[in-house]
């Protein structure tokens, strides 16, 4: 039986923080009479500057969601007394042996939910805290040891609920050029780390619960080493990766990368460029490994005459199935008059794959870029590039790509999301993974077909569109994707493409008109049905005026895409879209701004359709003296699309910070209303924190 209860040692804590406030509150300046008692005798243990203060917070919500004829509300009262309390530059005996800062935070939060018209009540603590400490760190070779460590509880979209707790620790070990070493390496610096971080997340919607529950021990080691022309890099890293949340994994991923750059010659015109990186990722049925060499060296001739040759490396082997893929590139730059730039580059490939077979291609390439002044300070843009290609297949199978990287979007709503890089995917073999959070990739929390994303077919290419209800995948997240895609079994092809570009810019318009193809054309062998034909023009226009008071931009951008293939038909579709942009400062420390941007994009081959997504944003702010200011915004935004429910978010509210001597506020007024199909969400929001500085 432990000595004090749970509620024994919360109701301590609370007295505590009663005892603090009422010292903080009430000190003034005089403050320093208590804290001043904590400082040692000098040459023993010596305290820094202290920062703190406490806050207390009211927060109210009422969130009513409703979906396939089913409802749910929840009213939240919640009050929250945060005591912070820090103290930087402390240190041991002497600043030059052990300096270093720390802090801590304490939430006491008690809740009352009605949940449905259920009563919920929860009260807890949210411990936070941050320490830093520098060991010898005014000399060449230092120490750092740190521990961090943050709760949150906060609402989600659609009436979730997410708790998440981060907390780490480690140490790290810092050399410098300087340090006693110098005369067997000169110059050579490093850092040796060593940490444990943790991530536990929780998130609650519509029923379902996911859980992120990840620990990921981590060390490493980050070299350099300058010459007289040259520069060393030298990065190792391994990661231990333990997950035990809804998709329990673990396994062990190894990073080295080692980069060199050379300036050499009698008038160093020549520089050479080398990388090499390799990562392995192995356990829980995993087994994967990534090579990359890129060799570059450049050689500039004349100032006006360069050429460049590169060798390109990537050998990716995934669970026996192995893709090494070697590029080599010869490029001239060549500019003849001072307006006039031409880039011609010659490059071939070979790639093969176990045990699918392989595949090979050389090609041309020709980019002219000329720009010229026009009276009254424009400038004329003339530009384009040609590439004639001829690749050559023989390969039995899909061919498999792994982990290509992409980025989740800043806004989930019908239609938006992100298109592969390769044609002709194989959907049933789409694998995506969520890496937030992971250092190297290293966490990678699998996402569900029909739950977080789903797939679109975009004439020969494949289109991931991720659902506004996904309680994996937030926007912004980076994605590692994985597929297979078809491609021409036994044959031989070539590929022509052919772009431009011309305008005319002065300072406050633009217009600019380009237009790019591509053709692909059956030379000998099977396959014709995996090629496929583009073409796609685009008219844009770009306004942007700044006067005293005002600063406004606008653009317009009109874009016809036509794409077919035998397998896929035709994909075709004309799009739109419109941008503008106002700051108004009309005096009175007073700035209004107002954003908006409309796009329209109809799809002229049977099914005919038209999408379209609206965005509109404004705000004012007003700043008064001693950086006290309010803000008043609002935002309305529809996304609308055949294949998927409508959605339509509109947000108001104001928030501002307030400061009188020592006391700060901190109001925040908001009100969400959010439908996605069936899914509605009325959510107005108040909060509202008081506290003082010490």
């Amino acid at each position: 039986m432990p000595f004090l209860s749970t509620t024994a040692i919360r109701t301590s804590f609370r007295l505590v923080l009663v005892a603090s406030i009422l010292i903080i509150f009430t000190s003034g300046n005089g403050y320093a009479f208590s804290l001043a008692s904590w400082v040692p005798s000098e040459g023993d243990f010596a305290l820094g500057q202290w920062q703190g203060g406490v806050i207390g917070g009211y927060e109210w919500e009422d969130m009513q969601t409703s979906t396939n004829g089913s409802a749910t509300s929840v009213v939240r009262n919640r009050f929250d007394e945060d005591v912070y309390l820090r103290n930087n530059a402390f240190y041991l005996m002497d600043p030059r042996l052990l300096s270093g800062s720390a802090g801590v935070n304490l939430d006491f939060y008690q809740e009352n939910d009605k949940y449905n018209g259920a009563n919920e009540h929860q009260d807890g603590t949210l411990i936070g805290f941050d320490v830093n400490a520098i060991v010898l760190g005014e000399k060449p070779y230092t120490g750092n040891l740190f521990a961090h460590r943050s709760e949150n509880d906060t609402s989600t979209d659609f009436g979730g609920q997410t708790y998440s707790l981060n907390q780490s620790f480690g140490a790290m070990a810092t050399l410098r050029q300087d340090s006693f070493l110098r005369e067997a390496l000169p110059y050579f610096s490093a850092d040796v780390y060593a940490r444990q971080e943790e991530v536990d997340q929780s998130t609650t919607q519509f029923g379902e619960t996911f859980r992120v529950n990840e620990t990921r021990e981590i060390a490493g080691v980050d070299a350099e080493k300058g010459f007289r022309s040259a520069d060393l890099d030298l990065t190792y890293q391994f990661v231990n990766d333990s997950y035990t949340g809804s998709i329990p994994y673990s396994f062990v991923t190894q990073w080295a990368s080692l980069d060199y750059s050379l300036d050499f010659g009698a008038t160093l015109n020549r520089r050479w460029d080398s990388r090499i990186s390799y990562l392995s990722r192995t356990g829980n049925g995993v087994d994967e490994s990534f090579l990359y060499v890129d060799e570059r060296l450049r050689i500039d001739h004349f100032k006006n005459l360069s050429t460049t040759y590169e060798y390109l490396l990537i050998d990716t082997n995934t669970q026996g199935q192995e893709d090494i893929d070697n590029t080599g590139t010869f490029q001239v730059q060549y500019q003849p008059f001072r307006n006039l730039v031409n880039t011609l580059s010659f490059q071939a490939a070979y790639e093969s794959f176990t045990p699918q077979g392989h595949q090979d291609f050389i090609a041309v390439e020709d980019s002219p870029d000329y720009s010229h002044p026009i009276p009254w300070g424009g400038i004329f843009i003339l530009g384009g590039d040609g590439r004639y290609e001829i690749d050559q297949s023989h390969i039995s199978g899909p061919v498999t790509v792994l982990d290509e990287k992409h980025t989740a979007p800043s806004f989930f709503g019908p239609g938006i999301g992100f298109t592969l890089s390769q044609p002709f995917v194989v959907t049933t073999t789409i694998v995506m993974y969520d890496t937030r959070g992971g250092t190297g990739g290293s966490q990678r929390v699998l996402t569900r077909l029909g739950v977080d994303y789903v797939v679109e077919a975009r004439g020969q290419l494949t289109k991931i569109v991720i659902l506004p209800t996904s309680v994996r995948i937030l926007p912004g997240d980076p994605l590692e994707v994985s597929y297979s895609y078809a491609v021409a079994p036994d044959g031989r092809y070539s590929t022509t493409n052919l772009s431009g570009n011309v305008g005319v810019t002065y300072g406050w318009i633009s217009v600019l008109g380009s237009y790019q193809q591509s053709k692909q054309s059956m030379q000998s062998g099977v396959g014709a049905q995996y090629l496929y034909n583009m073409r796609q023009e685009n008219a844009q226009l770009d306004l942007h005026k700044d006067w005293e008071w005002v600063d406004a931009r606008g653009s317009a951008l009109y874009q016809i895409y036509h794409a077919e293939s035998p397998s896929f038909g035709a994909f075709d579709y004309t799009m739109q879209n419109y941008g503008e942009y106002l700051t108004f400062r009309p005096g009175w420390n007073m700035t209004l701004h107002v954003d908006g941007n409309e796009m329209y994009t109809d799809y002229t081959v049977q099914p005919t359709r038209r999408d379209s997504d609206l965005d509109f944003e404004t705000s004012l702010d007003r700043y008064f003296m001693s950086g006290n200011y309010f803000t008043a915004f609002a935002r309305a935004r529809q996304a609308e699309e055949t294949a998927y429910p409508t959605e339509t978010d509109y947000e108001a509210g104001i928030r501002g910070n307030f400061r009188y001597g020592k006391i700060f506020i901190w109001p925040w007024i908001s009100w969400i209303n959010r439908t996605y199909g069936p899914t509605k969400t009325n959510d107005p929001h108040i909060m509202l924190k008081i506290g003082r500085d010490l």
